[in-house]
């Protein structure tokens, strides 16, 4: 059956005219719609409204398929409205200052309590010295001191009473510089002496050892009284300043709680405990918190540290964190330096995006996340636990010399995390907390059917991209060149690109290109030329590829016919741009039992598709062939001047062609270039790349001069993928390059050698004059070589 080739309506989708009713796109109403996304709409909505445990979500698809956007806009149609907000802070531990208490506050009354503390602050420190100074005070304070100062008094006059009694006086003696200790001495001639010069008297006969002892004596007595009585005093002394702070204490106690009660009603039993302690600190402390010095403030330690204030949302907080990291993620603990020490406390404390998204949502990159050593560990440690834990951060860590340890703080927080497929794949393969943490996965398709309703949707967020971005508008035309480049961007002529992102580089290109030309509005010349200028700046290489071909350095011939020998076609990608060019692929045959040498796969150059394929193509031998007779060849594939790896199986049907070539004698024209995939039965099997590989060596052939015979086969199958290039369509219509639909090899085997394929008979035989057949009678007779080859020794 002879095949025809393709015409030039079967070769793109063309946009029809009547898709879009405007003059320019700026008549469009700019649509801010989820185009085409309806599969992971459903499953973004299911996850953002069910609260259970564990329905995080994981967001899947392609960049630039609007994940993120669209994540915003489906919270911002939703009732995020809510009353369980709250405000959280860090205070200071009266227990232990190394580890900063933390309070939480429905949504407002943070901030009351903070500014409610520092009215209090402020009136402590006027009130407190007033009422210690006051009139009141300074009388019963008189009073107290008064009866302590008598009962010192009179202790002491008794032990003086006693010392005159027995001739002695008081005496206060000096010890050294401003330093004094009190002592009894005899008086002698009116005068005290000490016990050295009662000796001298002694020595000078001026009393008796015997006045000398009793003096001693005395002296001993009587300064054991005096120790006793200055310990009593000392001890007086101590009960009058016990006495003096419980006067101040009780005093001051209406004061302070007075102050203090205006937080009443603010917060929890846990604030309520805090502002206890505050007001027995300060009581417990009156020299320190009634002192004016301004050195140091003890007030300092009451501050409030609002880390999250929610005082003015009503809805859920959304924080998009773009650049995470483990104190952008959990916060972080800041530091000063006095007297050369690193110093850190309460009010240093810095709320992360975890603490600032409490009771809504956190968005992240999930790429961003796993590429930092250890973040992934702590952020499903954090959403696993549901509590964060605020550290400094290490660099700040190494130089603490005591290591502040906030109170964790509980967390209700939906994590949204965006990301590749592979990598949701991978962690649901790698981490077995990831399943029940983020129980939702929305992906997002990069692409959508083709019809009216959505390439009239899709040119919406095209003018809503166009308006948001002062892009010129499009014209009709140009609307529609737009769409057709976003057909050819998903590899088939039947799906549209979501890929907004790409789909609007060549609109603002082409906007520049108009601008270029003075025209205000897009014309469909502008984004041939965008699509043709993005064209050229990213094929250097291939250029470089083309012009060895061309100049005959990599060998391929575009016209002719030889035995064994066809041009394949292969794909070359690179981060930005790919292309597609033919490469000869000869086989060789002879008689042998080794079979099918895949040359490649011998010299380690060979990926493992392309050998399955080799071996695909001995089971087709196995099934045309050797019904009757062993299947003895030894036979070599080559993928001439190929230097680099070989993998894929899109060149299978042509080392088919090739080999049954080289076994049947019969020449295949070299004017065609061949790509399809084919299995054991000869079904010629769909490939990618198809655009590419057409347009690949349609260049090469234009180059060289177009015949009107030369062109390209391809599966049928891959008929749908089509969307050419404007050069190829025209030339296709003027008759000068062909694209042949191939079903089977039997198909393109006669197109190739203009010979009939062959059928076979009832009895596994091939009409002689077929292909099949002469690659057939070749068969045989290499089998009846090897036999009596092998019968002779």
């Amino acid at each position: 059956m002879e095949v025809k080739s393709l015409k030039p309506s079967e070769l793109k989708w063309t946009c029809p005219t009547d898709f879009f009713e405007f003059d320019k796109s700026s008549e469009l109403a700019p649509s801010k719609e989820i185009v085409g996304q309806g599969r992971a709409v459903r499953a973004v909505k299911l996850g953002l409204e069910i609260p259970s445990s564990g329905y995080n979500m994981f967001v899947t698809g392609v960049s630039g398929s609007g994940r993120e956007t669209t994540v915003k806009r489906i919270l911002d149609q939703i009732d995020t409205t809510t009353d369980k907000l709250t405000d959280l802070c860090y205070v200071y531990n009266f227990e232990d200052s190394t580890r900063p208490r933390a309070l939480v506050f429905p949504a407002g009354q943070g901030k009351q309590f903070k500014e409610g503390i520092e009215l209090c602050v402020e009136l402590l420190q006027k009130n407190i010295p007033v009422v210690l100074r006051s009139e009141s005070t300074a009388s019963e304070k008189g009073l107290l001191l008064e009866s302590f100062s008598a009962e010192k008094k009179e202790l002491m006059g008794a032990v003086e009473k006693a010392a005159i009694d027995a001739g002695f006086s008081m005496v206060s003696i000096p010890t050294g510089q401003g330093q004094n200790r009190p002592d009894v001495l005899p008086v002698i001639d009116g005068k005290p002496h000490t016990y050295e010069q009662l000796q001298q008297l002694a020595a000078e006969e001026k009393i008796t050892q015997e006045q000398l002892t009793e003096y001693r004596n005395l002296h001993t007595d009587l300064f054991k009284q005096l120790t006793t009585a200055i310990r009593q005093a000392q001890n007086i002394e101590i009960k009058a300043q016990v006495e003096v702070e419980r006067l101040y204490r009780r005093i001051l106690k209406p004061t302070v709680t007075g102050i203090l009660d205006r937080l009443s009603g603010i917060g929890n039993k846990e604030s309520s405990e805090y502002v206890e302690k505050i007001a027995e600190t300060i009581l417990t402390n009156i020299d320190v918190f009634s002192s004016n010095t301004e050195e140091a403030d003890p007030y300092v330690i009451f501050e409030v540290n609002l880390i999250v204030d929610n005082s003015d949302r009503k809805k859920r907080p959304v924080v998009v964190e773009q650049f995470p990291d483990v104190v952008r993620l959990f916060g972080n603990i800041d530091r000063i330096v006095i007297d050369n020490k690193p110093y850190s406390d309460h009010t240093m404390i810095r709320a992360g995006s975890f603490l600032r998204a409490n009771g809504g949502y956190l968005i992240i990159n999930a790429m961003d996340v796993v590429r930092q050593q250890g973040l992934w560990q702590t952020l499903i440690q954090t959403v696993r636990n549901r509590t964060v834990i605020t550290r400094p951060n290490e660099i700040t860590r190494a130089f603490m010399p005591i290591e502040l340890q906030p109170e964790p703080i509980d967390v209700d927080v939906k994590v949204i995390l965006i990301g590749p497929g592979w990598l949701y794949t991978t962690l649901a393969s790698q981490d077995p907390d990831f399943g029940y943490l983020f129980r939702i996965r929305a992906d997002f398709d990069d692409r959508m059917e083709v019809s009216r309703k959505n390439v009239t949707d899709f040119a919406g967020v095209i003018a809503y991209i166009c308006q948001s971005e002062s892009i010129r508008p499009l014209s009709s035309g140009a609307m529609g060149a737009i769409a057709e480049q976003a057909v050819r961007l998903t590899g088939r002529k039947d799906k549209i690109s979501l890929k907004f992102n790409m789909v609007a580089d060549y609109v603002r290109q082409a906007s520049y290109w108009a601008g270029q030309d003075e025209r205000d509005v897009v014309t469909k010349k502008d984004v041939h030329k965008a699509i043709s200028e993005k064209q050229y700046r990213l094929s250097l290489g291939e250029d470089y590829a083309t012009n060895r071909i061309l100049e005959n350095q990599v060998i391929v011939a575009t016209d002719g016919s030889a035995v064994g020998q066809l041009n394949g076609l292969a794909v070359y990608s690179g981060a930005d741009h790919s292309f597609g060019l033919p490469s000869r692929i000869t086989a060789t045959v002879s008689p042998g039992v080794e079979g099918i040498i895949n040359v490649e796969r011998e010299s380690e150059m060979s990926g493992r598709i392309h050998t399955k394929g080799v071996y695909v193509i001995t089971g087709f031998f196995r099934e045309h062939f050797a019904l009757d007779y062993p299947l003895s060849l030894s036979a070599g594939i080559v993928f001439e001047q190929s230097y680099g790896g070989v993998d894929g199986d899109s060149a299978s049907s042509t080392e088919l062609y090739a080999l049954l070539s080289a076994l049947s004698g019969a020449p295949l024209r070299q004017d065609l270039a061949v790509t399809g995939s084919v299995n054991q039965h000869g079904r010629i099997q769909p490939i990618g790349g198809v655009n590419y590989k057409i347009e690949g060596h349609f260049k090469i052939c234009r180059a060289r001069g177009l015949t009107g015979t030369q062109g390209v086969m391809i599966p049928d199958s891959n008929v749908v993928h089509l969307q050419l290039h404007r050069d190829v369509i025209e030339a296709v219509e003027n008759k000068q390059f062909h694209i042949y639909p191939i079903a089977t090899i039997e198909e393109g085997i006669s197109l190739l050698t203009g010979i009939e394929a062959g059928k076979k008979s009832a009895h596994g035989t091939y009409p002689a004059d077929t292909v099949l057949g002469m690659a057939d009678k070749r068969l045989r007779q290499m089998a009846e070589t090897v036999r009596d080859f092998g019968g002779g020794h």
